[in-house]
């Protein structure tokens, strides 16, 4: 209690409403799955990227700041339909970028 209004006012309701109620916060608030939700910007994309960039830096530790960057840009994946000025570089490639950091590796 105390954590959504609308909720909170279904207190007392048949559990089908509840669950009508439910539904409708899930979709209007772009929740995809139990597990995945729809989210943008870059307060979401930074932690994202950071973990990509830890995954690089495990698979090659000498990594330099300048390489890393031109490595998530060389694997970022331009979105058709979309503006460049909407999108940078495009979305980054986890895999592709992990594995072209390793590929750099000196061993």
């Amino acid at each position: 209690m105390g954590t959504d209004t609308e909720l909170d006012a279904m207190i007392g309701q048949p559990v089908y409403l509840i669950r009508q109620m439910v539904d409708i916060k899930l979709r209007n608030n772009s929740v995809i799955s139990e597990h995945y939700k729809h989210v943008d910007g870059t307060s979401f994309a930074a932690p994202i990227v950071t973990s990509i960039v830890a995954q690089m830096l495990e698979a090659n530790p000498t990594l330099t700041p300048q390489k890393i960057k031109h490595i998530l840009i060389d694997t970022a994946k331009r979105l058709p339909a979309i503006e460049v000025d909407r999108q940078g570089w495009g979305v980054v490639n986890p895999a592709a970028a992990v594995k072209l950091a390793y590929a750099f590796r000196k061993d």
